[in-house]
């Protein structure tokens, strides 16, 4: 895939709390009808603005048409979209806490599912999304971006700090981490721990931790100079059938398999921490 179709700018650094990124598609329908454009479960939950057609989401075997603007909760199972014209989008990825200040509803509502931004937002979205189309440079998107988001949190009461030193731990041990040791780190109790956890991110403690420990294990696979022995172990399983079966159980593929069809997946590209991060 040219990399100079997708483009990863970081927001205003007010946003960076919020939100980490906004990734910026543009690849014509040729090349995108040949890709595999799947939401995977992450760490984080995502804002997807379609700047033209909206692709088709395969939901039990059959095709629906999504909205243009959407909010994809923490997905557990990976989720297929289907391109019907060129893909062009945008991705506001946010930090794990970061987009529930937006919500006047608990995120775990939508957990593998989508919201309609319209919904959320009630008014300024269609004009945000009509400036994007319009806009000739990525520069002149992100502020308009920054805009609306700096907005938007200026409407918000925050949130529970705390949130971020668990965070940090958990990403800290690269998920591999249990929750007394956790408590212990942070100086939290268990239950408030697993409270904070539910109520700033969207799923419960165990869910969120095997996330963040595959994601490491996905960049230790990215690097492709370890065999799936050494990632296991980096990773913390020392039980190879373990470690295939959770990451079967997240990614819907084991290893092997995802090694070889990774360099297809758009999200792959799209999720990547480093790729054209400006």
């Amino acid at each position: 895939m040219d990399g100079q179709n997708i483009c990863k700018l970081q927001p205003d650094v007010s946003l960076r709390d919020y939100i980490q990124s906004y990734t910026f598609i543009n690849i014509p329908y040729e090349q995108a009808s040949q890709l595999d454009f799947w939401v995977m479960p992450t760490s984080h939950v995502r804002m997807i603005l379609f700047l033209s057609e909206p692709s088709l989401k395969k939901v039990d075997g059959k095709l629906e048409r999504i909205e243009s603007n959407g909010l994809s909760g923490f997905y557990s199972i990976p989720h297929l979209f289907l391109p019907t014209q060129s893909l062009r989008q945008v991705i506001v990825q946010f930090t794990p806490w970061g987009v529930q200040p937006l919500l006047d509803f608990p995120l775990s509502d939508i957990t593998d599912s989508r919201a309609d931004l319209n919904f959320i937002f009630k008014n300024g979205l269609e004009e945000l999304r009509a400036g994007l189309i319009s806009a000739q440079h990525l520069n002149d998107r992100k502020q308009l971006l920054d805009a609306f988001f700096s907005k938007q949190y200026c409407k918000t009461s925050g949130i529970d700090q705390r949130i971020k030193s668990v965070v940090h731990c958990i990403s800290g041990e690269h998920g591999n981490i249990n929750l007394d040791q956790l408590s212990r780190n942070t100086f939290l109790g268990e239950r408030t721990i697993q409270r904070l956890i539910h109520n700033s991110i969207g799923v419960n403690y165990k869910l969120f931790t095997k996330c963040i420990r595959l994601e490491f294990v996905r960049e230790l696979l990215n690097k492709g100079t370890f065999t799936l022995n050494e990632v296991a172990y980096k990773a913390g399983y020392f039980d190879q059938a373990h470690f295939i079966h959770e990451f079967k159980s997240v990614y819907g593929e084991n290893p092997r398999l995802f090694l070889k069809s990774q360099n297809n997946k758009v999200w792959n590209q799209v999720e990547s921490r480093h790729a054209h991060l400006q």
